[in-house]
């Protein structure tokens, strides 16, 4: 059997597509070319793939589809960039200007009525000029990218297959209003001939290249006409091939109004779109983690989450995406990890935390962990105070009691655990002293700090790379140049951050009821009947009251009635 244990990897939406372009960039960041370091801790292969261009070069591109809309890419084509012609790192391009000149004259002497119209061309941002210049080190530079990144290609590192892009050419993006608006029209683009026939054979393409597949992550915005494409096609993806489907549903930190909506309606529409979605998600996910920098979103965006030692702007895609983008990369690492058990799988992973029909669960994050620069983690951990994570799942607290959770930690090497035995001094006398490996010392810590809860700790020694196009700007002045903490020195402002540790963390609790509680009373006060565009797209009044109904019974399942 291979060991390989391929996922394949679907992206919904534009700020789905904003958080994909920093999850990849991450990963790409961790490859390491060098044929004499040892093997990394990372199976790359479970969501990448190799191929061969037409230039006979081999390429390592992620195993992804992507959706957005019509003018969303600015300067990528939608074939990608290594396959064919296309624009290439190498400044080479399929056509001179002479060759452009020489076409338009051809159409102009086939008749004298037919107008040429020249497609105005995609400027580049800066960062992505550099990338072509092979004389350019772009971690030398400073592209103030939080301020001047107009979509998600801005900042993309990372490279795509010929058939990972996939536009929505019915509807325009724009950046002021929402245009693909409700769930119902999501699922409308999916029954279309076109849409779905296209999007499911490149899935099987895909599937068929797997020796082992281990399921599917699904990412999507939630918020708009996605949350119905993204369940639709999860619907399609348990009947054909019945994998592990991990879905992540994500909310923008901007409240950018949907088309021809005032703002009670459009907060009335975001709130009937997680409904739906959330209903579909309990029926078709294997596990679903909402994500958001904001603390609330079902009718009003609330405030940001705050981070320790970690400053952003809370509207800002780029920055916001970023977070979301390094919880993901560190707690998928449970089921990337090279020469895992079987228990360290995409199902094994959903499985510990879906008991009971508790498909929802909650996402707690650190980034970076709190420790400093000259302490062992038995110190870090004995002299710790407050809460470790910081929520990025909305509407939802962390949980304390009656837990399962899975966590990831990373950056945290075994040598910086305890002091030898010669030197141990107070340590010896704390219980953790007898923890021979980081996961084992979290998991004590977890034990004493959650009462009547389970937890599985997965521990990877290497950092989380954030060198450029990560916005490293986040991180504090009293941060290390590796992510520690150093409060009696300032990093100068031109060493900038190259890796930081983080732990991540995945748990369902009681917590859980009472987000799916405030978001059945929001979407009841909602009347359906007077949001015409939904009954347009085919949504019926009594099926809007079923998902309802169906969403309480599922909410049901977060009572404390229950045994570890």
């Amino acid at each position: 059997m291979s060991s390989t244990r391929e996922i394949v990897t679907l992206q919904f939406g534009n700020y789905a597509n904003y958080i994909g372009a920093h999850w990849w960039n991450i990963q790409e960041s961790s490859f390491s070319y060098n044929p004499e370091d040892a093997p990394s801790e990372i199976s790359h292969d479970v969501l990448y793939r190799e191929g061969v261009n037409l230039n006979r070069q081999v390429t390592y591109t992620p195993r992804l589809l992507l959706v957005d809309l019509d003018g969303s890419l600015k300067h990528l084509p939608r074939e990608g960039e290594l396959y064919g012609n296309s624009i290439k790192r190498t400044n080479e391009s399929i056509e001179s200007t002479d060759d452009v000149k020489k076409i338009k004259e051809e159409l102009q002497n086939l008749s004298a009525d037919v107008e040429v119209v020249e497609q105005p061309h995609a400027s580049k941002h800066d960062f992505q000029k550099d990338l072509e210049d092979p004389v350019i080190d772009i971690q030398e530079k400073n592209y103030n990218l939080a301020d001047n990144v107009d979509t998600w290609t801005d900042y993309l590192y990372a490279r795509y297959h010929p058939r990972t892009v996939n536009i929505v050419n019915d509807y325009k993006h724009s950046t002021e209003k929402q245009t693909f608006d409700t769930y119902a029209c999501g699922v409308q683009l999916w029954q279309t001939e076109q849409f779905e026939d296209e999007f499911c054979d490149k899935i099987r393409q895909y599937v068929e290249e797997c020796d082992f597949l281990q399921g599917f992550q699904t990412l999507f915005d939630c918020f708009n006409g996605y949350s119905g494409l993204a369940t639709a096609c999860m619907e399609y993806l348990n009947d054909e091939y019945g994998k592990a489907n991990f879905a992540i549903p994500v909310y923008s930190p901007r409240n950018t109004p949907f088309e021809n909506a005032d703002e009670p309606m459009s907060d009335s529409i975001r709130v009937v779109n997680s409904a739906l979605a959330f209903h579909k998600l309990s029926e078709q996910a294997s596990l679903f983690v909402p994500l958001s920098t904001s603390d609330r979103v079902w009718r009003q965006l609330g405030a940001a989450r705050q981070l320790r030692s970690l400053t952003y702007q809370p509207d800002n895609l780029y920055q916001t995406s970023a977070v979301l983008a390094a919880y993901l990369d560190t707690i998928s690492l449970r089921y990337r990890l090279r020469n895992a058990p079987s228990a360290y799988s995409l199902a094994g992973f959903c499985g510990d935390l879906n008991n009971y029909g508790r498909k929802l669960a909650g996402a707690a994050f650190a980034l970076p962990f709190p420790m400093q620069h000259k302490q062992d983690l038995i110190d870090c951990l004995d002299q710790f105070e407050g809460p470790i994570f910081t929520s990025l799942t909305p509407n939802c607290n962390i949980g304390t009691d009656y837990v399962i959770q899975t966590l990831c930690v990373r950056g945290i090497t075994r040598d910086r655990l305890k002091q030898p035995l010669e030197k141990a001094k107070e340590q010896m006398r704390m219980a953790a002293y007898k923890c021979d490996s980081v996961s084992e010392m979290f998991q004590l810590y977890l034990q004493c700090a959650n009462h009547a809860s389970m937890s599985h700790v997965a521990s990877v020694s290497m950092a989380m790379p954030t060198r450029i196009p990560f916005p490293s700007e986040m991180f504090a002045e009293e941060m290390t140049k590796l992510g520690f903490l150093s409060p009696t020195t300032k990093r100068q402002p031109e060493e900038k951050v190259v890796s930081v540790p983080t732990l991540a963390a995945a748990q369902s609790s009681s917590e859980l009821g009472d987000t799916l509680e405030t978001l059945h009373r929001e979407a009841k006060r909602v009347k359906i009947a007077k949001l015409h565009r939904y009954k347009a797209a085919g949504l019926e009044e009594d099926d809007y009251v079923d998902a309802l109904e169906q969403l309480l019974l599922f909410k049901d399942n977060y009572e404390d009635n229950f045994e570890l």
